[in-house]
């Protein structure tokens, strides 16, 4: 792979700095947040891998719902239910970080 596709590869994955979002806005992906549905899974090597239905608009935030589900998963967690009630106590973390993102400016 060449330099500039390395480069356009790299510029296309990161998210852009967010503008203040007002508590709608925050409302908003919170939402989103609830109606994304996540699936965990190992793979022959024993691997974790993640896999979301859909996306809050935001790649970091989805990141960390991601590892938040993966961690209940390897906690032991293995009934829907007890992997959403595990999941559910990091929502108002993942929302609180967003909001400190967005008034930092996205950094």
């Amino acid at each position: 792979m060449n330099l500039f596709a390395t480069l356009a590869l790299f510029a296309a994955v990161q998210e852009p700095p967010l503008d203040p979002l007002t508590e709608a806005e925050i409302v908003i992906v919170g939402q989103r947040l609830n109606g994304v549905t996540v699936n965990v899974g190992r793979d022959a090597k024993g691997r974790w891998h993640c896999g979301l239905t859909g996306s809050t608009g935001y790649p970091k935030l989805d990141e960390r719902l991601c590892r938040a589900t993966t961690k209940c998963v390897q906690k032991g967690k293995s009934d829907d239910a007890a992997i959403q009630a595990c999941v559910a106590k990091t929502k108002p973390g993942l929302i609180a970080e967003l909001r400190k993102r967005a008034k930092r400016g996205g950094k």
